[in-house]
């Protein structure tokens, strides 16, 4: 009996034995995230996480609170790593099990501190790496919502029709009082009148263009001066579009959508992160590189990005590696590193060298 028992212990280790399977990791086809926004006075943002495969999936989805906004209600409430209550944090952090096909809601109710327009964005995160899968982002208005920031645009060119107006009121004046008395002058100044006429008709009309020509390249072009003083490679094609968190934001090749923006210690600085959504609406396959993506904080030139803190973040993948092909949503992580104790305020993300690209206040 003892010599079995022996036996049988130093057989043990070689016997066969059925592991525990691993967990799921979904990728960006296996899991959607998709986000609406209501409400009147308080805006109450509703994410809904779906799992699209056959097993067990495990994710964090965390939710950026808006600028400005103040945590009124949450539902559930967030586990670990996120608020456990009403309050100002900055992220909001749930734990999802999702079953096969298993879809769940969250909500989170934020009340602003104005009257304006907010964005907000959520991401699924998957894995020890805490890989974003997908993301979702929604613009709230509230009910009684002011004049946006284009229709404020529209009403500074007010001089536009104030100038058009001018111009033909003085032409109605001149044609019924100065034209007959200076056509009678030229005729006598000269023996071919209606040659001095035509003359200065086109003088008249020459100088009229020019004031109007030069009403509208003079905004632009101190514009376009102060762009380029600011951000010498910023770039020229294409307006230059700002925004928020959350805001889908359009450039001449690709449009950006910023859906988180954190900062954490790292050695003796800090490393900033931000999950970056691009579409390319180009025709073409289009690259963008690492260099053009960057971060800009108070008293200091732009920072690039940080190319190897970037692929860590990605898994090990590069994503500037391979061009975005047109209609193809990319969604990846840009890392980069400044100085302790500084406060980052703009990312600035761009397509390519000689595109304005975008600008989100983080």
């Amino acid at each position: 009996m003892l010599r079995t028992a022996l036996s049988l212990a130093l057989l043990a280790p070689a016997l066969p034995f059925t592991a525990a399977p691993a967990a799921a990791q979904p990728d960006a086809s296996q899991v959607d995230v998709a986000m609406t926004s209501d409400g009147s006075q308080e805006a109450e943002y509703r994410v809904v996480v779906r799992n699209r495969t056959e097993a067990h999936t495990d994710l964090t989805v965390r939710q950026s609170v808006p600028d400005g906004a103040r945590v009124t209600a949450t539902s559930p409430a967030p586990g670990p790593g996120g608020s456990p209550g009403p309050g100002s944090p900055s992220d909001l952090a749930w734990p999802v099990h999702l079953g096969p096909f298993e879809s769940t809601t969250l909500t989170a109710t934020f009340t602003p501190e104005r009257a304006a327009s907010i964005s907000g964005a959520a991401c699924a995160y998957v894995g020890l790496a805490d890989q974003p899968v997908d993301c979702s982002a929604s613009v709230w208005t509230p009910a009684d919502v002011g004049p946006t920031a284009s229709q404020e645009n529209r009403w500074q060119l007010w001089w536009l029709p104030a100038l058009a107006t001018l111009l033909v009121v003085a032409s109605v004046l001149f044609a019924r009082y100065g034209w007959p008395r200076a056509a009678r002058r030229v005729a006598a100044l000269t023996d071919k009148g209606r040659a001095g006429v035509a003359v200065l008709t086109a003088i008249v009309l020459l100088v009229g263009l020019g004031v109007l020509a030069a009403a509208l390249a003079v905004p632009r072009l101190a514009s376009t001066a102060a762009g380029a003083q600011r951000t010498p490679a910023s770039g020229w094609l294409g307006p230059v579009v700002t925004g928020s968190l959350g805001t889908p934001l359009r450039e001449s090749t690709f449009e950006f959508t910023a859906y988180r923006f954190a900062c954490t210690p790292q050695g003796g600085g800090q490393r900033c992160t931000a999950v970056v959504g691009m579409t390319n609406h180009s025709a073409a396959p289009e690259f963008w590189h690492p260099h053009l993506q960057r971060l800009a904080f108070a008293g200091s030139e732009l920072v690039a990005t940080d190319v190897m803190a970037t692929r860590a973040a990605n898994g090990g993948r590069d994503v500037f590696d391979a061009p975005v092909v047109p209609g193809h949503r990319l969604l990846a992580q840009l890392s980069w590193s400044l100085p302790a104790g500084v406060d980052p305020t703009t990312l600035e993300l761009h397509s390519g060298a000689f595109a304005q690209g975008v600008r989100i206040r983080v």
